[in-house]
């Protein structure tokens, strides 16, 4: 008689190292970037390079920083505005121009934009394509054979810079002091400076500039205002990583007019070390993160103004920000003692909710930058219950290390992103595991062998014994013959 096998259901006895599918050993997804899955463990690949915008609003780094009657203008040209002239580099430069010497882009822009560096992880937004072009010129991001950057500098400057520029490569965190906060600002306007627990950067020239801000707080953060013209990306896992989040309406604000969605301000400081036009109270244009990481939630918006979904995640994620985040660094366990388990209840106490959110930007090697980074707690308590901090960045010459498969959890595979613009070796094969459902239908496979005793010639449900399913793991298949 002839036996039709059905596997009808299946029970995973050990490990799944699955990375043509979207198990991993975990038994879940670990990230959704730019709406390829990637599970950063159990071996499936990392899918940034097809990252997508999905319609969010990225850096907008064509517009121009009129705050304060000056312009930032590229190359040394006149600004309409209040007639002040804000040079970013020398001779006839353009947003996203390179120079020869691969000291990187000679105009600050907003990595991923047309013109620009690629991103960390060799994207670029939607429509655009991270180009090599010839050497010693970093890669950048096209449409098509166009790589022309938009013509204007993002951020903000106080005057035009004379001669090289030069400064120690590294970041500042000014104190707060008599009253104000790290920007300089009365601590008063800014009621949860304390959800900011950490900024680092690195980076500059020829490499994007990597700004990481550290956020912690009893609810999670906000990371926008959902519309349905203008979405909120969705937390689909406890913790998450997504590429390019869509940060929701950008006209949302709090009730003191500042964004409700996670925001970076840059003010170009070399020609004026004590600028601050660039700054979110001079009027500077706002720029997206190009990446998040642990947990958010979304806000609803009503004339304008933005309230968070009380609903926070569960449970508290603390500082686990998923294995495709960057290393959390003392600072920000220092200022807010929470491990990946649990949370001190001395010092900022009630902390539960950890987030990472990077900002990158090609930012001109030898410049100092202020960066100035806004964000808002999940409750809004108390009107406007947001934080600010700020930082000096003296930009790189491009000095980038690069991670390697060490940095990746175990049983990663394939080639993973470098954190520098390019991607590891091969961190291991990838392994199709065999599914009951490959066994079940095919009974003359040799794997079934030492089981044929235990076929029911009559038909009905019949208990295999474990296979191996190449990969390393073991399946308990049930079959139906028929």
């Amino acid at each position: 008689m002839k036996k039709l096998l059905v596997c009808t259901a299946a029970l995973v006895i050990g490990a799944l190292s699955a990375c043509s599918g979207s198990t991993s050993t975990g038994g879940s997804t670990i990230g959704t970037l730019g709406g390829a899955t990637s599970t950063g463990r159990g071996g499936t690949t990392s899918a940034f390079g097809g990252a997508t915008f999905g319609g969010a609003t990225v850096g907008n780094g064509g517009t121009t920083a009129t705050s304060g009657g000056s312009t930032v203008a590229s190359g040394g040209a006149t600004a309409a505005s209040g007639g002040a002239t804000a040079a970013a580099g020398t001779g006839t430069t353009f947003a996203g121009a390179f120079s020869s010497d691969d000291n990187g882009v000679t105009s600050t822009c907003i990595a991923g934009t047309k013109g620009c560096l690629c991103d960390s992880v060799g994207a670029c937004r939607s429509g655009l394509t991270c180009t090599p072009q010839t050497s010693p010129l970093p890669a950048r991001c096209c449409a098509g054979t166009d790589c022309a950057g938009t013509g204007v500098s993002v951020g903000a400057s106080c005057g035009a810079t004379t001669g090289p520029a030069t400064c120690t490569p590294g970041i500042t965190l000014p104190a707060a002091a008599n009253g104000n906060d790290t920007c300089g600002y009365p601590e008063t306007s800014f009621n949860e400076n304390v959800i900011l627990c950490a900024i680092t950067a690195a980076g500059g020239g020829s490499q994007p500039a990597q700004i990481r801000a550290f956020y912690n707080d009893e609810h999670a953060l906000t990371l926008g205002c959902a519309t349905d013209a203008f979405p909120v990306s969705a937390l689909s896992r406890n913790p998450d990583a997504t590429l390019y989040p869509e940060t929701g309406d950008p006209t949302c604000v709090d009730t003191s007019n500042r964004p409700l969605r996670p925001v970076l301000f840059i003010t170009d400081l070399t020609a004026d070390p004590n600028c601050t036009v660039g700054d979110q109270q001079k009027g500077g244009k706002a720029y997206d993160p190009v990446a998040i990481f642990g947990t958010w939630k979304s806000a609803t918006m009503s004339n304008g103004v933005g309230t968070p979904n009380q609903a926070d995640p569960s449970p508290y994620n603390r500082w686990d920000l998923s294995p495709l985040a960057d290393t959390v660094p003392p600072e920000a366990t220092n200022t807010c003692p929470c491990t990946a388990q649990s949370c001190v209840t001395t010092g900022h106490t009630g902390r539960g909710y950890g987030a990472e959110v990077r900002f990158e930007a090609g930012l001109i090697a030898g410049h100092s930058y202020r960066l100035q980074v806004q964000m808002h707690d999940g409750d809004q308590t108390q009107g406007a219950d947001a934080g600010e901090a700020c930082a000096t960045f003296c930009a790189g010459s491009g000095a980038c290390t690069p991670k390697t498969c060490a940095d990746y959890p175990d049983g990663t595979c394939g080639q993973q992103p470098d954190g520098c613009g390019g991607l590891t070796p091969s961190c291991a094969e990838c392994c199709t595991p065999t599914t009951c459902e490959d066994l079940c239908a095919n009974p003359t496979d040799p794997t079934k062998a030492s089981c044929q005793s235990n076929y029911d010639e009559a038909g009905g449900w019949v208990g295999e014994c474990p296979q191996d399913d190449k990969c390393g793991g073991k399946l308990q298949c049930w079959c139906q013959i028929g």
